[in-house]
């Protein structure tokens, strides 16, 4: 199968008065459609480095990203959820969730129908006029996902989505986001320090090594059940040590 994404040999160091620091090195990773895909490693590695990379907002030093799309704006088809949700309290919900298509001009009939149909899918439809204050910890993660899916990006990535949920909430939103980006059938990169979060969201992780990051090892999660996970995160943590 063709990949969908793919980073080719990526150098990327930040500058400043005391010189170049290196972050990402002889970095080289393909991702299939259809795939969710971890990346874990050291904390400072260069992780979430490598989404603002994928999705356009730096650039590298050397090397090349390829990213199958559809139009000329290869970020089009990028969708990003950062740590927090960044919903605005003086919009409702439903200002909120269609804010991007406002932003990007395509409140189309089509689009808006598409939202109410997720809003009402993922149980948030009778709280759409509600403000974000008003809704758990769990409900605003889903909002904030529903925002992003608006665009109807081929490929979401997902920076340390539930960092800011304490430990309960964060399992049950984690279940819950999983199975709404496969009944979606979405492309996801997820970014995680959380190895056991990483083995039961995705089918693919991706180890690094610490800065500058280069792939340590990719483990292919072929098994969910509770010995196979075990067996997984006992892997990925010996590669880390």
């Amino acid at each position: 199968m063709e990949p969908i994404l793919s980073m080719n040999h990526i150098y990327y160091s930040y500058h400043d008065k005391n010189g170049e620091t290196p972050v990402i090195d002889d970095l080289s990773f393909s991702i299939e459609p259809g795939s969710f895909t971890a990346i874990v490693g050291p904390s400072g590695c260069g992780k979430s480095t490598i989404l603002s990379l994928l999705c356009g907002l730096i650039k590298p030093e050397s090397g090349s990203i390829s990213i199958k799309h559809d139009s000329s704006d290869k970020t089009s088809r990028m969708g990003y959820m950062l740590q927090k949700d960044n919903l605005f309290e003086w919009r409702s919900i439903y200002k909120n969730v269609l804010l991007g298509l406002e932003i990007n001009n395509r409140k189309s009939p089509e689009n808006i129908a598409y939202v109410n149909r997720l809003l009402e899918q993922y149980d948030l439809a009778e709280f759409k006029s509600s403000r974000p204050s008003q809704l758990s910890g769990g409900m605003r993660q889903r909002a904030a996902l529903i925002r992003t899916l608006a665009l109807k990006p081929d490929i979401l990535l997902l920076d340390e989505p539930f960092s800011a949920l304490d430990y309960q909430t964060r399992l049950e939103v984690r279940e819950d986001i999983c199975n709404i980006l496969h009944r979606e059938k979405k492309t996801v990169i997820l970014v995680t320090h959380d190895i056991p979060e990483a083995v039961a969201m995705t089918d693919r992780v991706l180890v690094l090594t610490n800065r500058p990051a280069k792939l340590l090892k990719v483990i292919d999660i072929k098994a969910k059940d509770t010995l196979s996970s075990e067996k997984y995160i006992n892997e990925i943590r010996e590669a880390l040590e």
